[in-house]
């Protein structure tokens, strides 16, 4: 299960959770594809609010705990134990050489979108929705 939470000015805006089409054979290769499709649900929001007026700073960070993937989406180069992985979530790096999004390290404690696919203790739930701003 994929979860992301997008917040403009520290406003959420934007939540989902979703299962993932494929089978990941590590949780480097399914943190890899979520944060692909994390990408493409930020490019189709700053498209919805550079229509509505709204100006976002280029690069978008995309907050990942994870830090094997950080590494594959940051360097062009190709990855033995990634090989299989389809095409289409490599669009990811492209979009990061360009400089529309940076991928910043978020420890797990700290990733708000963990509330929507993990099991968490009450204090670290509570924690998190606050960061959510919601009540």
């Amino acid at each position: 299960i994929s979860g992301n939470v997008f917040q403009v000015y520290g406003a959420t805006v934007s939540w989902m959770t979703r299962k993932q089409a494929t089978v990941s054979l590590s949780s480097t290769e399914a943190e890899y594809i979520s944060l692909s499709q994390a990408a493409c649900d930020a490019i189709w929001l700053k498209n919805l609010l550079d229509e509505l007026g709204v100006a976002l700073h280029h690069p978008i960070p995309l907050f990942e705990d994870n830090q094997s993937c950080i590494r594959i989406a940051e360097e062009p180069r190709d990855h033995k134990r990634m090989k299989h992985i389809d095409i289409r979530y490599n669009f990811i790096r492209e979009k990061i050489q360009d400089g529309v999004f940076k991928i910043v390290y978020k420890p797990t404690s700290e990733q708000v979108a963990d509330i929507f696919t993990k099991g968490l203790a009450r204090g670290s739930f509570e924690r998190l929705r606050n960061k959510l701003g919601l009540f």
